[in-house]
C-alpha cells in the first residue's frame, strides 16, 4: 500500500478518494494512528447535479467514472453519501468544506490556496 509506504518515509500522504462514510474514512484515520500522525479532512461541496454534469463531459477518467456508468455511481454514491462532521469524531484534526471552483482546470494557485484554508482551519472540537 503506497500510504503506508510514503508514511515509513514520513512524507505527507493525500488520499484522493470518496469515502463515502464513516467506516469507509476509519481506514486511512487507523492508519494515521498507527504512524501517529494527524488526519485532516477536505470535503468538496459540489452538489450531484454539478458532479453528474462533469461526469457526462470526461473523457479517459482514470477511475472510469464517466458516461452512463459514472451516473450510475454517482446516484449509488449519493445515496450512501454519510459527509463528516463535527457531530461524529472519526479522528479528524480538521475538517475544511471547500465549494467548487468556477475555473474547470486546477491550477497549482488553488491548490496552494486550498492547503493555506486547510492550514488556516480550526481544530475540530468534537460536540
Amino acid at each position: 500500500m503506497y500510504t503506508k509506504k510514503f508514511l515509513d518515509l514520513d512524507f505527507n500522504v493525500v488520499v484522493d478518494r470518496c469515502n463515502f462514510d464513516v467506516d469507509q474514512r476509519k481506514t486511512w484515520v487507523q492508519i494515521a494512528g498507527d504512524y501517529g500522525v494527524p488526519v485532516d479532512c477536505i470535503v468538496f461541496t459540489a452538489g450531484a447535479r454539478e458532479c453528474a454534469q462533469r461526469i457526462m463531459t470526461r473523457k479517459d477518467h482514470p477511475t472510469g467514472v464517466q458516461g452512463s456508468e459514472g451516473q450510475e455511481i454517482l446516484r449509488r454514491f449519493v445515496k450512501n453519501y454519510s459527509p463528516p462532521s463535527a457531530d461524529v469524531n472519526e479522528g479528524f484534526r480538521k475538517i475544511l468544506r471547500v465549494d467548487p471552483s468556477p475555473d474547470p482546470v486546477c491550477t497549482d494557485e488553488r491548490i496552494s490556496s486550498v492547503l493555506q484554508q486547510l492550514e488556516d482551519a480550526p481544530i475540530v472540537i468534537y460536540k
